[in-house]
């Protein structure tokens, strides 16, 4: 049995699709180990990111005192880019980021030539992936991992898709 009929089955016994209109915004939350306010600083100055919200480390999470390497640690932070939000957390010491393959934040643009200047801002002690290219869908794309193991996808529609 294919995914899809599974999927179709599933929803028939729970009696239909859930209601969608509950889901207000899908934003991407990004995992540090320490290095979260460091991210958030690049993202300021390459991406014009906004602090919307931040709240440290409390110690009420630490039975006492917060430990002495979380400190200046951010439990959860909100950042405007753009018209999106994207969410922040250091892990806490029990726990650990693990970097991956199968996930990116892409990135909509609508200038070519700010694709290229991200590029090299999020490239900067990071790892490129892909260098800008203009690709066969009528698109400027590239894709870099940040120094923070972060991988983001960059994309510019720059004529209509072929």
């Amino acid at each position: 049995m294919n995914s899809g009929r599974r999927a179709r089955l599933y929803l028939e016994a729970r009696g239909g699709p859930l209601e969608y209109t509950m889901i207000q915004t899908l934003n991407p939350f990004l995992n540090f180990n320490g290095t979260c306010r460091k991210a958030m600083d690049l993202y300021a100055e390459v991406l014009g990111a906004e602090v919307v919200d931040i709240m440290p480390w409390a110690p009420e999470m630490f039975e006492g005192d917060v430990p002495a390497n979380m400190k200046d640690g951010v439990m959860y932070a909100k950042l405007k880019i753009g018209a999106s939000e994207l969410e922040l957390s250091d892990m806490p010491p029990h726990m650990k980021a693990e970097q991956g393959s199968s996930t990116h934040v892409i990135l909509h643009l609508s200038e070519p030539s700010k694709l290229d200047a991200i590029y090299e801002g999020l490239g900067a002690g990071g790892e490129p992936q892909m260098p800008p290219e203009d690709m066969f869908w009528g698109a400027r794309y590239a894709k870099v991992r940040d120094r923070f193991g972060i991988s983001w996808a960059l994309h510019c529609q720059i004529e209509a898709p072929k």
